[in-house]
């Protein structure tokens, strides 16, 4: 496991997660004529071609799969054998992703080792029937998705006094440290940094030197992009997300890259907006699982969604303390400053091993983050 992928995986989370527990067979049986169907086998970067068959179109929408696959990110590739696999897991730190059919395990469970709880999970269509077989998460619930896909790139838009819109290369990377700051950051799940500067197709919008907008690729499989978005709260609303997005979709048409992708939660609204506007079109709706809420930005959930999330996760946490994360976000969406509180006082009175600035920049955090009852959990987990 690269350094990159155990930290994407306690980032994601929001705890002081573990790596996966490997339950292996004999590495020496690669190119065995018969499969042990109780074990999962980490693979080297050579077998990873073997599992292709097992990807189905419901998977393969994901080009973080391709791309791990095709060795430009970072990633762990399991299967239950490595010359005829049946059964696949991938995972980028972040986000599991499960084809073939685990029915033809004998034993199911193993899968229950190797997929952490906290995981944003894309399971196979076909094996969602048995995800608590395969998954040690009871609290997970679907989360619906978007795909959009570029149909015609718009006309460049500008940005407002004040603003830079700059594409992200090398020698933008030399002119601002900010910006180098902030790609070595969005690079980190890279082979190389070097290689995410050859390829990466992205622009930022600068303020004052700062990265406050930014557009750019999850990853690129030959013709192959998805795009993201993300703009900090105090500039939207300005057209700099759209700005960025127009920049990086017309730059993907300018090197032939002609897939282009852009997937988000249906509850954001913000990302939707963008996406038409720079050109995309829906193109499809599909299902993640996580026991996280299903949002990015302030507004993207109604109240009694809050609420029911909330008294959700606040149920979670007596199994499962570091649901509590995530129930304290939900109250402070709900209008509950109090009850969010209560929820971070119990996890970092529990012994929550996480970071303190998680809680700092936590995007759900924003009603209770000036409070000095929030500054003071800050500092106790600070210690």
């Amino acid at each position: 496991m690269t350094a990159a992928i155990a930290e994407r995986r306690r980032a994601h989370a929001g705890i002081c997660a573990s790596g996966f527990a490997a339950l292996s067979t004999d590495s020496s049986a690669s190119g065995a004529a018969t499969q042990d169907f109780a074990t999962m086998q980490l693979l080297d970067e050579t077998g990873y071609e073997a599992v292709r068959s097992l990807l189905t179109e419901s998977i393969s929408r994901h080009a973080t799969v391709a791309a791990i696959i095709g060795g430009v990110l970072d990633g762990e590739v399991w299967a239950n054998d490595p010359v005829r696999p049946s059964v696949t897991l991938v995972s980028d730190g972040e986000a599991s992703y499960l084809a073939g059919d685990p029915a033809l395990l004998t034993e199911p469970e193993v899968l229950r080792a190797l997929i952490p709880a906290w995981t944003y999970f894309f399971p196979e269509d076909e094996c969602v029937a048995q995800l608590s077989e395969v998954w040690d998460n009871p609290f997970a619930r679907p989360h619906p998705r978007l795909r959009f896909e570029l149909e015609r790139a718009g006309p460049g838009v500008g940005v407002p006094d004040g603003f830079e819109l700059v594409p992200i290369n090398r020698n933008s990377v030399a002119e601002h440290s900010a910006l180098r700051e902030f790609a070595e950051e969005q690079g980190s799940g890279w082979r190389s940094f070097e290689d995410f500067l050859d390829v990466v197709v992205g622009f930022v919008v600068l303020r004052n030197g700062a990265v406050v907008s930014q557009c750019l690729a999850d990853c690129v499989v030959g013709k192959r992009v998805e795009l993201g978005v993300g703009t900090e709260d105090r500039f939207r609303r300005l057209g700099l997300g759209r700005a960025a997005a127009t920049a990086a979709a017309n730059e993907c048409l300018r090197r032939g890259i002609v897939d282009v992708g852009w997937h988000c939660h249906a509850s954001n609204a913000g990302s939707i907006r963008i996406a038409e506007a720079s050109g995309f079109r829906l193109h499809g709706q599909y299902l993640g699982y996580s026991s996280n809420l299903p949002a990015e930005n302030v507004g993207d959930l109604g109240e009694l969604q809050c609420r029911d999330w909330a008294a959700h996760l606040e149920t979670a946490a007596m199994s499962v303390p570091w649901h509590d994360f995530h129930a304290a976000g939900a109250w402070a969406l709900a209008g509950e400053p109090e009850r969010a509180l209560r929820c971070l006082d119990r996890m970092v009175s529990a012994g929550w091993q996480g970071r303190p600035e998680w809680l700092e920049q936590h995007w759900a955090y924003a009603a209770i983050r000036d409070s000095a009852a929030f500054k003071a959990i800050v500092a106790r987990q600070r210690g």
